[in-house]
């Protein structure tokens, strides 16, 4: 309702319940105690209207008031009653100015004036349906239009609690779609540009042939820089899942790489008492990780890989898995190409940073760059605990 829709419905308002007092004041004869009464009845009124929105408690008060100036006002007692139970959430002031008026009245009937019984119940009966019922259904309609109210919110919260866990989902799968994308078939399509790389450079290859292998090594490319085009528009805010094919381990990785044709080492090594150096020791199968943590190694050994496919063809690279102490510490580290890095668009860095995100979950730090000598380095160091179970493990209460 607007301010304008308001002060229409005041000034309505006003007109019914002044109308007694300027009927009393336009019937013959016309005295100037009839102004005075027209007057203060009009005002008093006036002054109820104005302030009974902000103030309806003082609304009753000043046409209870009035009662004791003009009997016209009593019109207007169940009218203010009703406002003040339908505007105000207070109940002790109302209950107390009830109480104070039927106290008063007592006194001044029974007291001062001497009326009759009969007389006192009148007034009574006369305060409790003209004040007190009024005032019943007016908080009875407040408190059923708060129940509204509660319950269109309460719908409100609960379809924007649908929505919000719809979205989520969407976006957690398309966080899925985006990862696996990237993972599994940018993985892929680097091999597949490795092969036709190592074609094109293939002593004695036919020029036709030789022609043909850069097409192709160039649309896949092509077809890769569109992959990452396509996963920029999936993925989105949303918690990272940590996947990997069914049985497939880091040594899988590696062998698929050495088939397409990489100089892939791996090398997976026990405990160095020197952070700094790696020893020569080697162990046959890597040590017990938890599941979060071998996730991790197991996506940072494929981006590495794909990595060093596409950025640096011919280049040795090394897979380390090293134990120390409380966690373990996995280094991919690539040679620099002996024929410098194929052409082709920069690199984004998109998958590094999904992988950073990836060990951060896992409760380890991320690192990447340059080698002094030359090559890359990628190296993430993973905790042998699950974060999880520490978290829990301090949560549980100490021997009291």
């Amino acid at each position: 309702m607007t301010a304008v829709h308001k002060r229409w419905r005041d000034l309505l308002l006003w007109a019914v319940l002044a109308a007694p007092f300027g009927y009393v004041g336009a019937t013959p004869p016309h005295s100037r105690d009839a102004v005075v009464s027209l007057l203060i009845g009009l005002g008093g009124v006036g002054v109820a209207v104005a302030v009974s929105r902000r103030l309806p408690l003082v609304a009753l008060l000043v046409v209870v008031l009035g009662t004791l100036l003009d009997g016209n006002f009593v019109f207007a007692i169940p009218v203010f009653s009703y406002l003040a139970g339908r505007r105000s959430s207070r109940t002790r002031p109302v209950a107390a100015v009830f109480a104070l008026i039927a106290a008063g009245g007592t006194v001044l009937n029974l007291g001062l004036l001497g009326t009759g019984m009969a007389t006192w119940f009148l007034l009574a009966t006369v305060l409790l349906f003209a004040g007190v019922f009024p005032w019943l259904i007016g908080r009875y309609r407040r408190q059923q239009a708060a129940l509204v109210d509660a319950g269109r919110r309460y719908e409100q919260a609960r379809t924007q609690e649908r929505l919000g866990a719809a979205e989520r989902i969407r976006l957690r799968e398309r966080a899925r779609i985006a990862r696996e994308m990237h993972d599994s078939l940018g993985h892929s399509l680097s091999l597949i540009a490795l092969r036709a790389a190592a074609l094109e450079l293939a002593d004695g290859l036919d020029p036709r042939h030789r022609a043909a292998a850069g097409e192709v090594r160039a649309s896949v490319a092509e077809a890769t820089e569109r992959l990452h085009g396509i996963i920029g528009v999936l993925r989105e805010e949303s918690a990272p899942v940590t996947t990997r094919p069914a049985g497939e381990d880091i040594a899988d990785l590696v062998e698929g790489a050495r088939e397409a044709g990489m100089a892939v080492r791996l090398d997976l090594r026990s405990m160095s008492p020197n952070p700094d150096e790696v020893p020569s020791g080697r162990l046959d199968a890597p040590p017990a990780l938890p599941e979060l943590t071998w996730h991790a190694a197991y996506g940072l050994v494929r981006e590495a890989l794909t990595n060093a496919a596409r950025y640096a063809p011919g280049a040795e690279v090394t897979v380390r898995l090293v134990r120390r102490g409380d966690g373990v510490v996995m280094e991919v580290v690539n040679e620099p190409p002996p024929a410098g890095p194929l052409p082709g668009p920069p690199a984004t860095g998109s998958g590094l940073l999904a992988l950073a995100e990836r060990v951060r979950l896992a409760g380890g730090s991320l690192s990447a760059g340059a080698c002094p000598q030359g090559g890359f380095a990628v190296r993430a160091r993973l905790p042998v605990s699950d974060p999880a179970t520490d978290v829990d493990a301090a949560r549980a209460p100490g021997p009291t």
